[in-house]
């Protein structure tokens, strides 16, 4: 019977242990990464802007393309929208062409995915 009630008990620790460390992930890091070239920018009427990214934009000449025509492109290539603040924007300079990295929890449903978020890293000027 004690080798019963030890064994539960060890079981109940290790799982709340697991609870935890779950729980502590969740709030140190903001989940999914997704890396992009910004191909279109537009600022909207809150002040916010919304930034669409394709993962690559090789044989691709963007400067020619509508917004509609990119838009295309990023639902046949996996690309993705961001909506980041003022602040965040005029921080790190993202303009068309710069490649970055976003992390975010959650994405709506659209297509191209919309993505909120402010942690976003420059990887190329």
């Amino acid at each position: 019977m004690k080798r019963v009630l030890s064994l539960i008990l060890i079981v109940v620790t290790l799982g709340a242990c697991g609870q935890q460390n779950d729980e502590n992930n969740k709030n140190s890091s903001h989940g999914e990464r997704d890396e992009g070239i910004i191909v279109n920018v537009e600022k909207e009427d809150d002040g916010r802007y919304l930034i669409l990214t394709l993962p690559s934009v090789e044989n691709i000449n963007i400067v020619d393309k509508t917004r509609d025509e990119l838009i295309k492109l990023a639902q046949e290539n996996d690309g993705a929208f961001y909506k980041v603040s003022q602040e965040k924007y005029e921080e790190l300079g993202l303009d068309i062409g710069k490649r970055i990295v976003g992390y975010y929890d959650a994405e709506f449903e659209s297509d191209p995915p919309l993505r909120i978020t402010d942690k976003i890293e420059l990887i190329s000027q």
